[in-house]
């Protein structure tokens, strides 16, 4: 057993159960009046739906058009905003089927537009009809259809799911460009309507497969997810048509909700590299905690040997006759961190590996999937590990994947492969640790000439720069699967522990030196529903740039050849041609690295906290998950990259600091973590936690003790607290985040002499996720001793839930240099930690 740190994190006593306090909802949204409405496109539609059932047209008739409002048909509601309860009102009409709500970009006229998906038959139809004339005829509904009423009134259109919804402007821009490399055949993943009874939405998609001159390759549905899909290939012929959205072809049969190009895999920069510290393989013991789900690794490097636990239940292993680099170093970065600075607590446990790729002999391409959806590889590694049939990961509470699909940026709509994440995390109570992705496309700036660019200093430089990205904010986003709700999300950093001992050469810059943003090449936020994302930043390298002319303008260029010349973390590498010996180690850029990188801190602050506490692992396995997922994000920090942020982005005046807050956790999301702060307390500083669960509607207060030192001393201080839990993701409802969370604004706030800080997100922006992290700050001194505990309460909001959820709770109380702060608390919680005896 691992010795317990120096100052263990500490464990807070037993909460108090609290009412909810109430709040919250969807908010205003813009409706229409029962006469207004009947002269709008929707209303219009509805009624001409309302005269077609008068008449008694035939369904195959309303059938025959594809444009027509028909039973059985994949129907589009457009709303000006979300409808409360209306899950619940769907289920009063027979014969409706609600397959799921989308939020849509706010516009000029609504602030939170969204679309519900629906498939009505004939008698849900007429029943649907009903309601609307019964609206518009009296203004009312029957009360229990009272969700119907308010839907009606802000229904902006009513349409059928088309074929500009199964091929988006994203996904159409990739196949274009697949068919422009004139193959033969094209591989895509095509995502079916997830209907209750699938099998006959898998036979009319697969028959327009068949009859495009396609063969299916792979299939999957995974219920909790809404998740069925098939992988398929498909001649050049049935792509084009599917590229023109031809509604005789696949883009316009109902059965398909979209044609996805074909998950791949992205090329993550990398040098060999010599002069790296001598180093072998720790002694690795024990049940491995944390998994990697990776490309197959080269297991026996010097620097990797015996500290991986192997699972090849794809068969990989011997259709990996290339370079093994990408698994290679991201197992060496979980279980080393950075070569060049090896963290000073050494992992115990192994660690478990999954093969998900494999590098073939073409040296030129990326490691590659097999012929499986990636998603329905992830479900089977995890089945396979809480079954049993790999006994050593049983235990796996950490999933590593530095996987992102360069062919899924999120646009707004989640992917299969993040809506099966989320449900793997909440079913099994795992957490995932994702790489944000990395975009090499240039930053192009418009009238400046490089030479005027060269002229420039190096601020000014920066702010070029960080204009241009900006511009370029949609084509910059985070990758599938990285939207995931439930999962822990890393960008990189624009940082790492080497030092290029020559000037640079020519054109070349490293742009953001010292900026504490994120790499020019880290993909930015946010994510599903506005929430943060990244969650948080570790360091990925010192990502160079290329300066090129481009006539009047010019390009800075992130370097994908040689890019880890100048930069990046230390990992184990696979020996080349030129290698001398096996013991070969080089450097990578990227989230990639980033995402692993914060798995082993992850992985060590378990560690950390069995050792301090004999019977952490006795805490339900999803608690503790949830407890690791709210220490990474409670040791970030945004970084003084955020006065830049505003400066450049703006907006400058101060009543839109909430915009100025969205730019800045688009590129740190809650900031750049610090292991330290993750398993280490100080003697200025105490971290306290607790984990639990909760029903919908209730609240829990938690006590902490406030050291006496903080209420005599007028000296900066301050408060700070993470929540972190799993919500199921609900596909078939209006709010596809089931569990919403907060932590309350304390009443405390005057009397600890702290008020919130203005340096984090917004609370609005922080309480969008599954994971929330909040900062009070000041200098007075606090009044708070006579009762010595500062309160801190949670709640979880109403919902139509009947599970109890698993959170964590993790807060730290600091006065920088104040060295009694952490006795002072140690002192008085109830249920103290192993600590090692000095010597």
């Amino acid at each position: 057993m691992a010795l317990p740190p120096k100052q263990p994190l500490l464990r807070l006593g037993a909460p108090v159960a609290i009412p909810r306090k109430a709040g919250g909802g969807f908010g205003q949204s813009r409706k229409f009046a029962p006469g207004e409405q009947a002269q709008n496109p929707a209303g219009q539609k509805l009624t001409a739906l309302a005269a077609q059932l008068d008449a008694n047209t035939p369904m195959l008739q309303l059938r025959a058009d594809p444009a027509a409002l028909a039973p059985e048909r994949l129907l589009v509601f457009e709303l000006t905003g979300g409808v409360m309860q209306f899950t619940e009102a769907v289920r009063l009409v027979p014969g409706l089927e609600f397959l799921g709500a989308e939020d849509l970009e706010e516009d000029d006229l609504d602030k939170n537009p969204a679309v519900y998906l629906m498939v009505p038959s004939e008698a849900a139809f007429r029943n649907i009809v009903t309601l609307w004339r019964s609206w518009q005829n009296n203004g009312t509904v029957p009360p229990r259809f009272s969700a119907w009423k308010t839907m009606l009134s802000q229904l902006r259109d009513i349409r059928p799911w088309g074929p500009q919804d199964r091929v988006t402007a994203g996904d159409l821009e990739v196949l274009s460009d697949e068919l422009a490399h004139g193959a033969p055949a094209t591989r895509i993943e095509v995502e079916l309507v997830f209907r209750r009874d699938g099998d006959p939405v898998e036979a009319q998609a697969r028959a327009g497969i068949l009859a495009a001159g396609g063969v299916v390759v792979s299939r999957s549905r995974i219920a909790g997810a809404g998740y069925h899909a098939l992988l398929a290939d498909i001649p050049a012929a049935a792509l084009q048509s599917v590229i023109a959205r031809n509604p005789a072809g696949l883009a316009g049969l109902e059965a398909i909700l979209q044609i996805r190009p074909q998950s791949i895999f992205q090329i993550t920069p990398s040098e060999e590299v010599a002069g790296l510290p001598d180093g072998g393989v720790p002694a690795l013991d024990g049940d491995p905690i944390a998994a990697i789900f990776d490309a197959v690794p080269l297991s026996e490097h010097p620097r990797l040997a015996g500290t991986l636990s192997i699972d090849d239940i794809f068969g990989l292993d011997g259709l990996a006759v290339g370079a093994r680099k990408h698994g290679t170093a991201m197992a060496s970065a979980v279980i080393h961190g950075d070569i060049n600075n090896v963290w000073d607590r050494p992992l115990e446990r192994r660690v478990h590996f999954v093969n998900m790729l494999y590098a073939t002999a073409d040296a030129g391409q990326p490691e590659r999937f097999p012929d499986l959806l990636p998603a329905d590889m992830f479900e089977r590694a995890i089945l396979t590990m809480r079954a049993g049939d790999a006994p050593t990961a049983r235990h796996v509470i950490i999933v590593n994947a530095s996987l992102g699909d360069p062919n899924k940026p999120f646009a707004g709509r989640l992917s299969g492969w993040a809506r099966v994440i989320d449900h793997l995390a909440s079913t099994y109570g795992i957490l995932f640790i994702i790489s944000a992705g990395n975009h090499d496309a240039s930053l192009d700036t418009v009238g400046m000439t490089a030479g005027q660019f060269e002229a420039l200093a190096t601020p000014q430089q920066i702010r070029v720069a960080l204009k241009a990205s900006a511009a370029q904010l949609a084509s910059r986003r985070i990758l599938a699967p990285a939207e995931a709700m439930n999962a822990i999300t890393v960008g990189a950093l624009h940082a790492d522990q080497f030092t290029y001992p020559h000037p640079l050469p020519a054109s070349n810059y490293n742009i953001w030196k010292d900026t504490g943003l994120c790499s020019v090449s880290s993909a930015l936020g946010p994510g599903h529903n506005g929430a943060t994302k990244p969650d948080i930043l570790a360091p990925g390298g010192q990502h160079h740039v290329l300066l090129w002319p481009q006539g009047e303008d010019h390009r800075l260029q992130p370097l994908t050849t040689n890019a880890a010349a100048f930069g990046g973390i230390a990992v184990a590498a696979p020996p080349s041609a030129t290698s001398l010996g096996p013991n070969v180690t080089a450097r990578s850029i990227g989230t990639s690295v980033a995402a692993a990188l914060a798995t082993g801190v992850a992985a060590r602050a378990h560690e950390a906290l069995e050792a301090a506490y004999p019977d952490f692992g006795a805490i339900p396995s999803a608690q503790r998950a949830c407890l690791l997922k709210a220490l990474l994000v409670h040791g970030a920090r945004w970084t003084d990259a955020r006065d830049l942020l505003v400066e450049v982005l703006g907006p400058p005046e101060g009543k839109f600091s909430y915009r100025q807050k969205d730019n800045v956790r688009r590129y740190l999301g809650f900031g750049a973590y610090d292991p330290e702060l993750i398993i280490n307390c100080a003697d200025d500083r105490a971290t306290l936690w607790a984990v639990g669960s909760i029903n919908a509607n209730q609240g829990r207060r938690f006590r902490i003790p406030w050291p006496a030192t903080m209420s005599t001393k007028a000296q900066p201080h301050g408060l700070s607290a993470t929540l972190a839990w799993f919500s199921p993701p609900r596909p078939g409802a209006v709010a596809y985040r089931a569990i919403r969370m907060k932590i309350v604004e304390p009443s405390q706030l005057g009397a600890a002499g702290i008020k919130a800080n203005g340096i984090q997100p917004d609370p609005k922006q922080a309480h969008k996720g599954t994971v929330v992290h909040r900062r009070w700050d000041g200098e007075r001194a606090a009044a708070i001793v006579a009762a010595g505990f500062f309160d801190l309460d949670i709640q979880r909001e109403a919902d139509d839930g009947d599970i109890p959820a698993n959170f964590a709770i993790v807060t730290t109380l600091e006065m920088p240099g104040a060295v009694d702060v952490y006795t002072q608390v140690l002192n008085r919680v109830g249920l103290k930690p192993i600590v090692p005896v000095s010597v």
